[in-house]
Protein backbone atom coordinates (compact mmCIF):
# COMPACT_ATOMS: atom_id res chain seq x y z
CA UNK A 1 0.00 0.00 0.00
CA UNK A 2 1.32 3.46 -0.58
CA UNK A 3 0.19 6.75 0.91
CA UNK A 4 0.49 9.76 -1.20
CA UNK A 5 0.89 13.49 0.27
CA UNK A 6 0.42 16.73 -1.12
CA UNK A 7 3.43 18.61 0.60
CA UNK A 8 2.64 22.00 -0.80
CA UNK A 9 2.03 25.25 1.06
CA UNK A 10 -1.48 25.82 2.25
CA UNK A 11 -0.86 29.74 1.14
CA UNK A 12 -0.52 28.85 -2.22
CA UNK A 13 -3.45 28.72 -4.25
CA UNK A 14 -3.19 27.06 -7.92
CA UNK A 15 -6.13 27.19 -10.25
CA UNK A 16 -7.86 24.61 -11.67
CA UNK A 17 -6.17 22.88 -14.76
CA UNK A 18 -3.02 25.32 -14.09
CA UNK A 19 0.40 23.42 -13.34
CA UNK A 20 2.46 24.47 -10.60
CA UNK A 21 4.39 27.39 -11.80
CA UNK A 22 3.21 27.21 -15.37
CA UNK A 23 -0.04 28.39 -17.08
CA UNK A 24 -3.56 26.26 -17.32
CA UNK A 25 -3.40 23.46 -19.65
CA UNK A 26 -4.40 23.17 -23.34
CA UNK A 27 -7.88 22.42 -24.01
CA UNK A 28 -9.09 19.06 -24.56
CA UNK A 29 -11.78 19.67 -27.30
CA UNK A 30 -10.93 22.73 -27.82
CA UNK A 31 -14.35 24.17 -26.21
CA UNK A 32 -13.02 26.40 -23.51
CA UNK A 33 -12.92 23.98 -21.16
CA UNK A 34 -9.90 22.82 -18.92
CA UNK A 35 -8.63 19.91 -17.76
CA UNK A 36 -9.24 18.68 -14.67
CA UNK A 37 -6.53 16.44 -13.79
CA UNK A 38 -3.58 18.29 -14.27
CA UNK A 39 -2.44 19.20 -10.98
CA UNK A 40 0.81 18.84 -8.61
CA UNK A 41 0.50 14.77 -8.82
CA UNK A 42 0.03 14.75 -12.44
CA UNK A 43 2.96 16.56 -13.00
CA UNK A 44 4.94 14.46 -10.78
CA UNK A 45 4.27 11.37 -12.78
CA UNK A 46 6.31 13.16 -15.85
CA UNK A 47 9.37 13.24 -13.36
CA UNK A 48 11.09 10.02 -14.14
CA UNK A 49 13.01 10.41 -10.85
CA UNK A 50 9.76 10.27 -9.46
CA UNK A 51 7.58 7.44 -11.27
CA UNK A 52 10.31 4.83 -10.82
CA UNK A 53 10.56 5.51 -7.21
CA UNK A 54 6.86 4.99 -6.75
CA UNK A 55 6.93 2.03 -8.88
CA UNK A 56 9.17 0.66 -6.50
CA UNK A 57 6.58 0.14 -3.33
CA UNK A 58 3.35 -0.80 -6.00
CA UNK A 59 3.31 -4.11 -7.85
CA UNK A 60 1.58 -4.53 -11.34
CA UNK A 61 -1.66 -4.74 -10.10
CA UNK A 62 -1.20 -1.17 -8.38
CA UNK A 63 0.37 -0.07 -11.06
CA UNK A 64 -2.02 -1.00 -13.29
CA UNK A 65 -5.10 0.82 -10.94
CA UNK A 66 -3.50 4.05 -11.02
CA UNK A 67 -3.29 4.12 -14.62
CA UNK A 68 -6.59 3.97 -14.47
CA UNK A 69 -7.50 6.36 -12.42
CA UNK A 70 -7.78 9.07 -15.38
CA UNK A 71 -6.52 8.94 -19.25
CA UNK A 72 -3.75 11.87 -18.23
CA UNK A 73 -2.19 9.44 -15.46
CA UNK A 74 -2.30 6.85 -18.28
CA UNK A 75 -0.25 9.13 -20.79
CA UNK A 76 2.30 9.92 -18.49
CA UNK A 77 2.88 6.14 -17.18
CA UNK A 78 2.10 4.48 -20.51
CA UNK A 79 5.76 6.66 -21.55
CA UNK A 80 7.56 4.62 -19.19
CA UNK A 81 5.68 1.26 -19.12
CA UNK A 82 8.59 -0.80 -19.78
CA UNK A 83 10.62 0.51 -17.02
CA UNK A 84 8.08 0.59 -14.82
CA UNK A 85 7.67 -2.76 -14.80
CA UNK A 86 11.05 -3.89 -14.46
CA UNK A 87 11.35 -1.57 -11.04
CA UNK A 88 8.12 -2.65 -9.99
CA UNK A 89 8.15 -4.54 -6.56
CA UNK A 90 9.13 -7.65 -6.33
CA UNK A 91 9.18 -11.16 -4.30
CA UNK A 92 11.93 -11.73 -2.01
CA UNK A 93 12.26 -15.22 -3.34
CA UNK A 94 12.58 -14.07 -7.15
CA UNK A 95 16.22 -13.95 -7.20
CA UNK A 96 17.17 -17.01 -5.21
CA UNK A 97 18.62 -20.40 -6.86
CA UNK A 98 15.64 -22.62 -7.92
CA UNK A 99 17.33 -25.59 -6.36
CA UNK A 100 18.04 -24.13 -3.05
CA UNK A 101 14.06 -23.07 -2.87
CA UNK A 102 13.41 -26.77 -3.98
CA UNK A 103 15.73 -28.24 -0.84
CA UNK A 104 14.13 -25.51 1.88
CA UNK A 105 10.58 -26.41 0.62
CA UNK A 106 10.74 -30.46 0.56
CA UNK A 107 13.02 -30.01 3.77
CA UNK A 108 10.36 -28.09 5.41
CA UNK A 109 7.64 -30.13 3.68
CA UNK A 110 9.68 -33.48 5.56
CA UNK A 111 9.57 -32.48 9.06
CA UNK A 112 5.67 -30.74 9.70
CA UNK A 113 3.70 -33.50 7.44
CA UNK A 114 3.89 -36.81 9.45
CA UNK A 115 1.46 -39.50 9.20
CA UNK A 116 1.49 -42.48 11.54
CA UNK A 117 1.62 -46.16 10.04
CA UNK A 118 0.30 -49.04 11.38
CA UNK A 119 1.91 -50.27 14.79
CA UNK A 120 2.63 -46.33 15.51
CA UNK A 121 5.28 -46.16 13.00
CA UNK A 122 5.94 -42.65 11.69
CA UNK A 123 5.59 -42.57 7.78
CA UNK A 124 7.19 -39.34 6.55
CA UNK A 125 5.19 -37.19 3.66
CA UNK A 126 6.52 -34.88 1.57
CA UNK A 127 4.86 -32.51 -1.38
CA UNK A 128 5.21 -33.43 -5.15
CA UNK A 129 7.96 -31.14 -5.76
CA UNK A 130 6.62 -28.24 -7.71
CA UNK A 131 7.82 -25.27 -7.62
CA UNK A 132 6.76 -22.30 -10.20
CA UNK A 133 7.61 -19.23 -10.82
CA UNK A 134 7.70 -15.57 -8.64
CA UNK A 135 4.56 -13.67 -9.52
CA UNK A 136 4.62 -10.12 -10.17
CA UNK A 137 1.18 -9.29 -9.88
CA UNK A 138 0.25 -9.62 -6.18
CA UNK A 139 2.95 -9.04 -4.37
CA UNK A 140 3.23 -7.27 -0.78
CA UNK A 141 4.37 -8.02 2.77
CA UNK A 142 3.88 -10.98 4.68
CA UNK A 143 1.59 -10.48 7.95
CA UNK A 144 3.74 -12.08 10.24
CA UNK A 145 6.92 -10.81 9.33
CA UNK A 146 6.75 -8.24 7.15
CA UNK A 147 9.09 -10.46 4.31
CA UNK A 148 8.06 -9.01 0.74
CA UNK A 149 6.47 -11.97 -0.93
CA UNK A 150 3.96 -13.08 -4.19
CA UNK A 151 1.35 -15.19 -4.17
CA UNK A 152 3.32 -18.00 -5.12
CA UNK A 153 5.22 -18.02 -2.38
CA UNK A 154 2.47 -17.94 0.24
CA UNK A 155 0.63 -20.24 2.50
CA UNK A 156 -2.26 -22.23 0.90
CA UNK A 157 -5.48 -21.26 2.23
CA UNK A 158 -6.34 -22.88 5.72
CA UNK A 159 -9.95 -23.94 5.69
CA UNK A 160 -12.49 -22.04 7.36
CA UNK A 161 -12.95 -24.51 10.34
CA UNK A 162 -9.17 -23.71 11.39
CA UNK A 163 -9.52 -20.20 11.62
CA UNK A 164 -10.69 -20.74 15.52
CA UNK A 165 -8.06 -22.28 16.85
CA UNK A 166 -5.66 -19.26 15.89
CA UNK A 167 -7.23 -17.22 19.19
CA UNK A 168 -4.93 -16.79 22.17
CA UNK A 169 -6.18 -15.32 25.21
CA UNK A 170 -4.92 -11.95 26.22
CA UNK A 171 -3.91 -11.07 30.11
CA UNK A 172 -5.70 -8.68 32.24
CA UNK A 173 -3.27 -5.91 31.69
CA UNK A 174 -3.76 -6.03 27.76
CA UNK A 175 -7.15 -6.44 27.55
CA UNK A 176 -7.63 -3.05 29.89
CA UNK A 177 -5.22 -1.66 27.84
CA UNK A 178 -5.85 0.51 25.11
CA UNK A 179 -5.96 -0.99 21.33
CA UNK A 180 -3.75 1.52 20.11
CA UNK A 181 -0.89 -0.03 22.71
CA UNK A 182 -1.17 -3.67 20.94
CA UNK A 183 -1.38 -2.28 17.43
CA UNK A 184 2.10 -0.62 17.95
CA UNK A 185 5.37 -2.14 17.73
CA UNK A 186 9.00 -0.98 17.71
CA UNK A 187 11.29 -1.48 14.92
CA UNK A 188 15.21 -0.69 15.10
CA UNK A 189 16.24 1.41 12.30
CA UNK A 190 19.07 0.37 10.28
CA UNK A 191 19.82 -2.53 13.01
CA UNK A 192 20.46 0.09 15.68
CA UNK A 193 18.69 -0.38 18.83
CA UNK A 194 19.54 3.12 19.99
CA UNK A 195 17.10 4.30 16.95
CA UNK A 196 13.76 2.66 17.55
CA UNK A 197 10.51 3.66 15.40
CA UNK A 198 6.96 2.65 16.92
CA UNK A 199 5.35 1.35 13.61
CA UNK A 200 1.48 0.77 13.94
CA UNK A 201 0.25 -2.43 12.62
CA UNK A 202 -3.33 -2.86 11.92
CA UNK A 203 -5.85 -5.64 13.43
CA UNK A 204 -5.82 -8.99 12.36
CA UNK A 205 -7.86 -9.91 8.72
CA UNK A 206 -7.12 -13.65 9.12
CA UNK A 207 -10.97 -13.94 7.90
CA UNK A 208 -11.15 -12.17 5.02
CA UNK A 209 -7.51 -13.39 3.70
CA UNK A 210 -4.21 -15.34 5.15
CA UNK A 211 -1.23 -13.52 3.28
CA UNK A 212 1.73 -15.25 5.30
CA UNK A 213 4.94 -16.56 3.97
CA UNK A 214 5.29 -20.29 3.84
CA UNK A 215 8.35 -19.97 6.77
CA UNK A 216 6.14 -18.56 8.91
CA UNK A 217 2.78 -20.92 7.89
CA UNK A 218 4.95 -24.20 8.49
CA UNK A 219 3.97 -24.24 12.32
CA UNK A 220 0.69 -22.90 12.61
CA UNK A 221 -1.10 -26.23 13.08
CA UNK A 222 1.25 -27.70 15.16
CA UNK A 223 1.30 -24.41 17.85
CA UNK A 224 -2.45 -24.49 17.30
CA UNK A 225 -2.87 -27.98 18.44
CA UNK A 226 -0.49 -28.12 21.54
CA UNK A 227 -2.28 -24.66 22.48
CA UNK A 228 -5.34 -26.04 22.66
CA UNK A 229 -4.49 -29.31 23.86
CA UNK A 230 -2.74 -27.15 26.81
CA UNK A 231 -6.25 -25.88 27.43
CA UNK A 232 -7.25 -29.06 27.80
CA UNK A 233 -4.69 -30.34 30.08
CA UNK A 234 -4.89 -27.15 32.23
CA UNK A 235 -8.69 -27.96 32.74
CA UNK A 236 -8.15 -31.66 33.93
CA UNK A 237 -5.00 -30.95 36.14
CA UNK A 238 -6.76 -27.88 38.27
CA UNK A 239 -9.64 -30.74 39.00
CA UNK A 240 -7.13 -33.67 40.17
CA UNK A 241 -4.49 -31.04 41.02
CA UNK A 242 -5.41 -29.98 44.39
CA UNK A 243 -5.23 -26.74 46.01
CA UNK A 244 -2.72 -23.97 44.18
CA UNK A 245 -2.46 -26.13 40.91
CA UNK A 246 -4.80 -24.94 38.97
CA UNK A 247 -5.25 -22.34 35.88
CA UNK A 248 -4.34 -18.95 36.39
CA UNK A 249 -2.74 -19.35 40.08
CA UNK A 250 0.94 -18.86 40.09
CA UNK A 251 3.04 -19.72 37.15
CA UNK A 252 0.74 -22.84 36.48
CA UNK A 253 -1.08 -20.92 34.40
CA UNK A 254 -1.34 -20.14 30.87
CA UNK A 255 0.93 -17.70 29.61
CA UNK A 256 -0.59 -14.63 27.78
CA UNK A 257 -0.97 -14.83 23.99
CA UNK A 258 1.51 -11.94 23.21
CA UNK A 259 4.56 -13.87 25.64
CA UNK A 260 7.17 -11.76 25.80
CA UNK A 261 5.66 -9.02 24.81
CA UNK A 262 2.94 -8.61 27.47
CA UNK A 263 2.54 -5.64 29.14
CA UNK A 264 2.82 -7.86 32.53
CA UNK A 265 5.72 -9.89 31.50
CA UNK A 266 7.69 -11.57 34.24
CA UNK A 267 11.63 -13.10 33.89
CA UNK A 268 11.84 -16.51 35.25
CA UNK A 269 14.93 -19.38 34.94
CA UNK A 270 15.20 -21.27 31.50
CA UNK A 271 17.07 -24.42 30.94
CA UNK A 272 17.52 -24.62 27.15
CA UNK A 273 20.32 -26.72 25.45
CA UNK A 274 23.64 -24.69 24.22
CA UNK A 275 23.74 -22.93 21.08
CA UNK A 276 26.71 -22.29 19.09
CA UNK A 277 26.85 -18.97 20.56
CA UNK A 278 26.63 -19.99 24.03
CA UNK A 279 29.46 -22.58 23.79
CA UNK A 280 31.72 -19.81 22.25
CA UNK A 281 30.77 -17.56 25.38
CA UNK A 282 31.64 -20.80 27.61
CA UNK A 283 34.94 -21.34 25.71
CA UNK A 284 36.12 -17.70 25.71
CA UNK A 285 35.14 -18.00 29.99
CA UNK A 286 37.33 -21.13 30.07
CA UNK A 287 40.66 -19.43 28.33
CA UNK A 288 40.07 -16.08 30.48
CA UNK A 289 39.87 -18.41 33.39
CA UNK A 290 43.08 -20.48 32.74
CA UNK A 291 44.79 -17.20 32.08
CA UNK A 292 43.88 -16.02 35.52
CA UNK A 293 45.00 -19.61 37.08
CA UNK A 294 41.43 -21.13 37.91
CA UNK A 295 39.78 -24.17 37.21
CA UNK A 296 36.47 -25.21 35.50
CA UNK A 297 34.83 -28.76 36.03
CA UNK A 298 32.36 -28.22 33.21
CA UNK A 299 29.66 -27.39 35.72
CA UNK A 300 27.89 -24.48 37.50
CA UNK A 301 24.51 -22.90 38.71
CA UNK A 302 23.78 -21.73 35.47
CA UNK A 303 25.36 -24.13 33.59
CA UNK A 304 25.13 -27.85 33.78
CA UNK A 305 27.01 -31.33 31.60
CA UNK A 306 24.66 -33.84 31.02
CA UNK A 307 24.45 -37.08 29.83
CA UNK A 308 22.16 -37.45 26.83
CA UNK A 309 20.91 -40.22 24.34
CA UNK A 310 24.15 -42.38 23.48
CA UNK A 311 26.48 -41.50 25.76
CA UNK A 312 26.71 -37.97 24.16
CA UNK A 313 27.53 -35.32 26.50
CA UNK A 314 25.50 -31.90 26.28
CA UNK A 315 25.73 -28.81 27.61
CA UNK A 316 22.65 -26.84 29.07
CA UNK A 317 22.31 -22.97 30.32
CA UNK A 318 19.73 -21.31 32.63
CA UNK A 319 18.74 -18.04 31.04
CA UNK A 320 16.38 -15.45 32.26
CA UNK A 321 13.61 -15.31 29.45
CA UNK A 322 10.02 -12.72 29.82
CA UNK A 323 7.18 -15.23 30.27
CA UNK A 324 3.74 -13.26 29.74
CA UNK A 325 1.60 -13.04 32.46
CA UNK A 326 -1.05 -15.27 33.48
CA UNK A 327 -4.64 -15.76 31.88
CA UNK A 328 -7.90 -15.07 33.47
CA UNK A 329 -10.31 -18.78 33.96
CA UNK A 330 -13.80 -17.86 34.16
CA UNK A 331 -16.20 -20.04 36.17
CA UNK A 332 -18.12 -21.64 33.26
CA UNK A 333 -14.79 -23.10 31.84
CA UNK A 334 -13.63 -24.33 35.39
CA UNK A 335 -17.06 -26.31 36.27
CA UNK A 336 -17.32 -27.53 32.53
CA UNK A 337 -20.37 -25.54 31.48
CA UNK A 338 -18.42 -23.77 28.45
CA UNK A 339 -16.05 -24.61 26.16
CA UNK A 340 -12.04 -22.69 26.92
CA UNK A 341 -11.74 -19.75 24.29
CA UNK A 342 -15.40 -19.92 23.67
CA UNK A 343 -15.31 -16.09 23.95
CA UNK A 344 -12.57 -14.95 21.92
CA UNK A 345 -13.87 -17.52 19.33
CA UNK A 346 -16.99 -15.25 19.25
CA UNK A 347 -15.77 -11.83 18.89
CA UNK A 348 -16.58 -10.97 22.81
CA UNK A 349 -13.47 -10.26 24.20
CA UNK A 350 -10.15 -8.90 22.65
CA UNK A 351 -7.71 -11.83 21.40
CA UNK A 352 -4.73 -12.43 19.86
CA UNK A 353 -3.87 -14.45 16.44
CA UNK A 354 -0.84 -16.79 16.69
CA UNK A 355 -0.94 -16.83 12.49
CA UNK A 356 0.04 -12.80 12.15
CA UNK A 357 0.60 -12.03 15.30
CA UNK A 358 -1.63 -9.29 15.40
CA UNK A 359 -4.47 -8.05 17.89
CA UNK A 360 -8.42 -9.17 16.69
CA UNK A 361 -10.63 -7.07 18.92
CA UNK A 362 -12.97 -7.59 20.60
CA UNK A 363 -16.88 -6.06 20.39
CA UNK A 364 -15.94 -3.32 22.30
CA UNK A 365 -13.32 -1.90 20.34
CA UNK A 366 -14.86 -2.37 16.96
CA UNK A 367 -16.57 0.72 17.32
CA UNK A 368 -13.92 2.61 19.00
CA UNK A 369 -11.44 4.73 16.32
CA UNK A 370 -7.89 3.59 16.26
CA UNK A 371 -4.96 4.62 14.06
CA UNK A 372 -4.36 4.16 10.42
CA UNK A 373 -2.86 0.22 8.89
CA UNK A 374 0.73 0.47 8.71
CA UNK A 375 1.27 3.71 9.55
CA UNK A 376 4.35 5.47 11.38
CA UNK A 377 3.64 7.38 14.37
CA UNK A 378 6.37 9.63 16.47
CA UNK A 379 7.54 8.32 19.85
CA UNK A 380 5.64 10.46 21.67
CA UNK A 381 2.56 10.25 20.96
CA UNK A 382 0.30 8.80 23.33
CA UNK A 383 -3.31 8.72 22.16
CA UNK A 384 -5.84 5.53 23.02
CA UNK A 385 -8.10 4.52 21.18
Amino acid sequence: MARLLDLGEEDEEVEPGAEPGGEAAADDDGDGRTNPNMGRFSAALTCYPIVSQLASYLDLNSLHDLSRTCRQFRAHLLQYRAQLIEQSLTCANENSRPAARLGHALHASHQIWRAYGTNGVKVGRITSGKLGACARDLVGPCRRCSKIICRNCTIKAPPSATLKGRHRRLCRADMKAPLDTLTVVSSHAHGDPTEAAQLARSPCTCTSGVWICQPCGNSLRPNDTTYMRGWAWRTRYSACGGLGAGLGEGNEGVECGRGANCQAFHEVYQEIECDAEDLAAIEQHLAKADLEGHQWAGSSYLTQEIVGIGGAVKKKIKKRVPVGAAVKEYEDEREGKAQFLSREQAGDNRSWCSWCERVVPGKKDVGSPGRSSESVISSSSSGSA
